[in-house]
């Protein structure tokens, strides 16, 4: 039996690097993928913190790039070789929802990492992962371009994610607000600066996040200091933020997004939520007219758009990684993120 190392969840809070069994194709669309990078994603907190439930011993990670080592038969877009991005959320490409034009509702809706609950997909915290349905869910990458393997990592989570959550509400001139500077909140805002806002705003409480956030034209509003809602009613002649991000998903965040939102605006939430009830003030709202759009991000859909925006030099969500660690030091890298003392950590698995 092959075998190859991985970072695996023993229970919350323990994470170890351990030899597992190395993954086999087994289906015709597959590719079996050498991981080169990888990343820590907010979402791989959950399971972490215990916030999602998971089996024994599930091998974590659903942000990776990689090199094809084998393909399936009925595999056609990539060859061995190329090098290759990976959505994390994989879909069937064929159901209701996908036709729909909706992949991240799909019927058959699959994430890396996240244990029997979304599919029993291993993570791409690894050596080697096989990734599904291949010719939908991976995207070749060519070195054409501004852009490095850094920057395409995050094509398959948290660009497409920040860029998806931006770009199905904005018109041209509004003003956006993000609530939460994390790797999602930072590429909402990096995003939102592209896709044409007037002004970005985000609000966090970690200096070195809002620093970041400045960094790339967007008002810092530190909410341990200030009242965000009054700082983006003064920012916005009294308004309100046409646009408003929830990139956290915590009721909080969702409280403080329903007071920033201006009347007729949109509220647009990337943050994960598995409340069965939040209480929210739904009356207000109502009267504001305002829009609220959420759910799992429909990655394949914005993926290439992305990409090209990389390759032309208006993205480049790297500069947010904060930490580059050896896969082998995996242990300390999820305590120091979820301790948030790192904005984003890309981990090597051949270290």
């Amino acid at each position: 039996m092959a075998t190859m190392k991985a970072v695996v969840l023993r229970k919350p809070f323990e994470v170890v690097v351990d030899e597992v069994e190395r993954p086999t194709i087994t289906d015709p669309a597959d590719v079996l993928l050498r991981v080169d990078l990888t990343a820590i994603c907010g979402t791989d907190l959950h399971p972490y913190d215990g916030r999602i439930e998971l089996e024994e011993d599930v091998v974590l990670g659903h942000e990776f790039v990689g090199t094809v080592v084998e393909v399936g038969s009925a595999v056609n877009l990539v060859s061995e070789g190329d090098r290759a991005v990976a959505s994390c959320v994989v879909s069937c490409g064929h159901c209701r929802n996908c036709n729909r034009g909706r992949p991240g509702q799909c019927a058959g809706t699959r994430i890396f990492g996240l244990g029997l609950t979304f599919g029993s997909l291993s993570g791409g915290q690894a050596e080697y992962v096989v990734v599904p349905n291949a010719d939908l869910t991976l995207r070749k990458l060519t070195d054409e371009g501004a852009g490095n393997d850094e920057d395409k990592l995050f094509v398959g989570d948290i660009m497409a994610t920040g860029y998806e959550a931006v770009r199905k509400v904005i018109r041209p001139g509004d003003s956006v607000a993000v609530v939460g500077a994390g790797p999602v909140g930072l590429c909402a805002a990096m995003s939102a600066n592209v896709l044409g806002a007037s002004r970005v705003m985000v609000v966090d409480k970690v200096a070195a996040r809002l620093k970041e956030a400045e960094a790339i034209g967007a008002v810092g509003i530190d909410a341990s200091v200030t009242d965000p809602t009054e700082a983006v009613q003064d920012l916005t002649d009294w308004r309100g933020a046409d646009v408003v991000i929830d990139a956290v998903g915590h009721p909080s965040a969702l409280l403080s997004a329903c007071a920033l939102v201006a009347s007729g605006g949109s509220i647009s939430i990337p943050g994960v939520y598995l409340e069965d009830s939040i209480d929210i003030p739904f009356g207000d709202l109502y009267l504001k007219g305002v829009s609220i759009h959420q759910g799992v991000a429909n990655i394949i859909n914005y993926m290439d758009e992305t990409l090209a925006l990389i390759a032309a030099g208006k993205l480049d969500p790297s500069r947010f990684i904060s930490h580059r660690m050896p896969m082998s030091e995996a242990t300390e890298a999820y305590r120091m993120f979820a301790e948030r003392e790192a904005t984003k950590i890309v981990l090597d698995p051949t270290r």
